[in-house]
């Protein structure tokens, strides 16, 4: 069992922030086993997302299927650190009062990440935290 399917208690254990990353998301088809490669993220935000050490939601141009497994690359600023982690659409859906390039969200949680990969994310989260309440936040590990 994956992060994707910890309890909902589990997931909101750590704080979410709104930050704007470069993400790439690729399906991943269980048929063709090629191997996904990672491509280069521009050097500037792509996409605003709602982010913790176990998933982020997304608007994106194309709709998601729940239980989907996807790769995602990322990379954060503003010390533009990138990685890639797989995860699974926890949920999905429209929403029409948005425009047609972002209208579709999904929650994608994360499949397995590194502790590498989950480290980078706390500390990312802190900073990002810390700047947006000028240093009076207490994150939890």
């Amino acid at each position: 069992m994956g992060n994707a399917l910890l309890k909902a208690e589990e997931r909101r254990s750590y704080r979410r922030v709104s930050d704007a990353i470069a993400l790439r998301i690729d399906v991943i088809d269980a048929a063709d086993q090629t191997e996904i490669e990672p491509d280069d993220l521009p050097d500037y935000p792509t996409h605003v997302v709602s982010l913790s050490p176990n998933g982020l939601k997304c608007y994106h141009t194309d709709p998601f299927n729940d239980g989907e497994r996807v790769m995602l690359s990322i990379r954060l600023f503003p010390e533009k650190s990138s990685f890639q982690v797989e995860a699974e659409v926890a949920n999905s859906g429209e929403d029409r009062t948005r425009s047609k390039n972002d209208r579709f969200f999904a929650g994608l949680a994360f499949v397995n990440p590194s502790d590498e990969v989950r480290e980078l994310l706390l500390e990312h989260i802190d900073l990002v935290a810390r700047q947006s309440f000028g240093g009076a936040v207490k994150l939890v590990n």
